[in-house]
């Protein structure tokens, strides 16, 4: 179509050229024009910043039922997945873990001032079932083998343990109600490397086997037997199904646990003495007669996270991490050569992995 140039009018236009041609032919006047479709010009276009902000909302608003659908499935598929979570144990099965542990701390006292106590450990345990009560609970022999590692930097031999089995008590919820071990520093899975609380390895589920889904959160707090001496080891514990995870082809629940361990009971070595009798001698152990009368009271407490992984189909833990950290005093009386206070502080990680 040939352009206008010059003015509209009702006259006609000057003879101009455009791209090389003559144009004399008269143009309408603006009356003559033709009238513009209906509706058109009746309001104005949107401007570009109002459009953004248009798509701006509408965007948001997408977003937010895409998030409020998705957390609804989610939440659906989750209630639908709940299932009763608990351990289960047969008289006569075993299992074999290599539990790794490294500390870093401290100890002090008025008799030999203050020294770093660094460590790391290494042993396989093997847990047999020696039997099931009509709860649920077992009865566990904890038996250790292959343990190595070094204390401030020196290293220990690694060597076959002597150590006879320590008998442990677990619940099906996972608490340890009776750890049954030296608590000069941990229990019998640690073989004292440690501190009074550490000896809790398996995972804290919820009462009674309840149903669960990922999510779901529930408080325990309990308390473990101490056989030697006077008080108990507390536990407040806080725990979460956080999800699923396969573990080694497993589908196995990942439980993340919040634990505090408040410390208030004594070790009388005559107690200790009296219990373990012939199994002190058969790992060496001389002198003991001059204990009977040795006490030691413990105060402070622990704080640590522990992460389980749990078999949803066999009922039973595949794997543990925790870390944490400690602050310990302990009064002795009685002990040869030693009376007064010792305080003992640092920071920990302990891993249980299923071999």
């Amino acid at each position: 179509m040939p352009m206008l140039c010059g003015s509209i009018g009702s006259e006609p236009l000057e003879e101009d050229v455009v791209n090389g041609l003559p144009q004399s032919q008269p143009q309408p006047s603006v009356s003559e024009l033709p009238p513009p479709p209906s509706g058109w010009g009746t309001a104005a276009a949107p401007s570009p910043k109002r459009s953004r902000g248009v798509f701006g909302v509408v965007g948001l608003v997408v977003v937010l039922v895409a998030g409020a659908l998705a957390f609804v499935v989610t939440r659906g598929d989750e209630a639908a997945e709940a299932r009763p979570l608990a351990l289960s144990f047969e008289e006569g099965h075993s299992e074999t873990y290599r539990i790794t542990m490294t500390m870093d701390g401290g100890v002090a006292s008025d008799l030999f001032g203050e020294m770093p106590m660094q460590t790391e450990m290494s042993q396989v345990t093997t847990w047999r079932v020696a039997s099931v009560d009509g709860d649920g609970n077992a009865t566990i022999e904890v038996s250790t083998s292959e343990m190595s590692g070094s204390m401030n930097g020196i290293e220990m031999p690694e060597v076959e343990t002597a150590m006879p089995p320590v008998e442990i008590v677990v619940a099906p919820d996972g608490r340890v109600v009776s750890a049954g071990g030296l608590a000069l520093g941990g229990a019998g899975q640690t073989q004292g490397f440690g501190f009074p609380g550490m000896s809790q390895l398996t995972p804290i589920l919820p009462e009674d086997g309840r149903a669960v889904a990922p999510g779901d959160t529930w408080t325990q707090e309990y308390s473990q037997e101490f056989p030697y001496g006077e008080g108990s080891i507390e536990y407040v514990a806080h725990s979460r199904y956080d999800r699923n995870e396969s573990v080694d082809g497993r589908e196995a629940a990942v439980i993340v646990t919040e634990m505090t361990v408040p410390l208030d009971f004594t070790l009388d070595f005559g107690d200790l003495v009296e219990a373990m009798g012939e199994d002190l001698g058969a790992v060496g152990a001389t002198g003991v007669e001059g204990f009977s009368d040795a006490t030691i009271t413990y105060g402070g407490g622990g704080a640590f996270t522990q992460t389980s992984f749990v078999d949803l189909e066999a009922k039973e833990l595949l794997r543990m991490e925790s870390a944490g950290d400690f602050d310990l005093s302990m009064e002795f009386r009685g002990v040869p050569g030693f009376e007064g206070e010792m305080s003992f502080d640092g920071t920990f990680t302990q891993d249980l992995e299923r071999e």
